[in-house]
């Protein structure tokens, strides 16, 4: 241990792949680092390393993202920057001496963040990189090799990996790319594309892994969609919109003002993506832990699909703070509509709330539900 977890209240605790990055990324005083995911105590202890260069923090997370930027105001650190899209590559490509990334579960995301890596470094540049056995760092290290040409383990520590790469300057040394980091949504600047048929409409959606079911229409939301009645002149907010779909097809029924919010920073970039793509007028998408960047807004509709996995255990926490804010965001005569599966009971949570609640369509897997009338 080199003392990289020193001196860090307020800003949280190191994960262990956070642990095993802080131990293992060291820069010059005068290095310019890039950090992606990690936390607000990675940001901390690696910026400290940097005094003379600088820290850029991307993050997919709102909540993370936020939870970085205090930590850093908090501890002084003005070399620290945060970097509110995640889709825009800080500083340009090949100005960085390092790049360190906490690596996420999702394969597709993990290449994704690879890519982005590779085209940050300046040749000689170094990428780190961690996670879990159980998540899948083993075949990401592996794709890392593929990327760069060879890789490193460094250490192996309680479940959890970190290994290095190096960018080669280019010539003979240098290791072609493999397939899939030209494929779209994994190449820089670059999205995964589709078209998308919903209420006699066609929209043409971009979207990047990591975003749910971030290259098709998943079927809950489907039978939402067909399920829908958006207030003609009214205002709709889509909770956990994803790509955006659900405020896309809100607008086309006639919504007038439609905003969709995530906590998932990819998510809301492609959600701004498709508002403007497809010239949807009215609607806007920004990040928001549930409602709290909503202030004292109202609507008429609120609709989502709420996540119920937290890796691979049902948590209904999300779904319940969603259903328990509801009423206070609802203009009088105001309803909320969600999907779930079937044997989430959602219809007991609603029922504490609202006077009716009634099931809109269901399938054998999943039921539509509606809420109105406040308790």
């Amino acid at each position: 241990m080199t003392g990289t977890a020193a001196g860090l209240a307020g800003a949280g605790r190191l994960t262990p792949a956070g642990t095993l990055l802080a131990e293992a990324v060291a820069p010059a005083s005068d290095a310019r680092l890039l950090l992606i995911g990690g936390g607000a105590a990675l940001a901390v202890a690696l910026a400290r390393r940097v005094p003379d260069g600088g820290l850029w923090l991307i993050e997919a997370d709102y909540r993370a993202l936020t939870a970085a930027e205090h930590a850093v105001a908090r501890e002084g650190l003005v070399g620290a920057r945060v970097c509110p899209d995640p889709t825009v590559p800080p500083e340009g490509e090949a100005t960085f001496d390092a790049v360190a990334v906490a690596m996420p579960k999702d394969r597709q995301l993990a290449r994704h963040w690879l890519a982005a890596a590779r085209a940050a470094l300046r040749p000689g540049g170094a990428l780190y990189l961690a996670g879990a056995n159980d998540q899948g760092i083993r075949p990401i290290i592996e794709d890392a090799g593929a990327l760069f040409g060879e890789v490193a383990l460094i250490d192996y520590r309680q479940r959890h990996r970190v290994a290095r790469a190096t960018k080669h300057a280019g010539g003979s040394d240098a290791a072609p790319a493999p397939g899939w980091a030209r494929e779209p949504g994994i190449a820089p600047g670059t999205w995964h594309e589709f078209d998308l048929e919903a209420r006699g409409a066609t929209f043409r959606i971009r979207s990047l892994p990591g975003v749910f079911a971030h290259d098709r229409l998943d079927e809950g939301t489907a039978l939402l969609l067909a399920h829908l009645a958006a207030p003609a002149g009214g205002r709709v907010l889509d909770v956990g919109c994803g790509y955006g779909i659900i405020g896309l097809v809100a607008a086309h029924l006639g919504a007038a003002g439609v905003d969709l919010i995530d906590a998932d920073l990819l998510a809301v970039a492609a959600a701004r993506e498709n508002i403007a793509g497809n010239g949807v007028a009215g609607a806007r998408a920004f990040p928001s832990d549930l409602y709290g960047a909503v202030g004292e807004g109202r609507y008429d509709l609120i609709v989502s699909n709420p996540p119920f996995h937290v890796g691979k255990a049902v948590d209904y926490e999300i779904a319940h703070a969603l259903i328990d804010g509801a009423t206070r965001h609802l203009a009088p005569g105001g309803s909320l509509v969600l999907v779930a599966n079937r044997f989430l009971p959602y219809d007991q949570r609603l029922r504490e709330h609202f006077r009716r609640v009634t099931t809109l369509a269901q399938t054998g897997k999943y039921h539509v539900l509606a809420a109105r009338g406040t308790n």
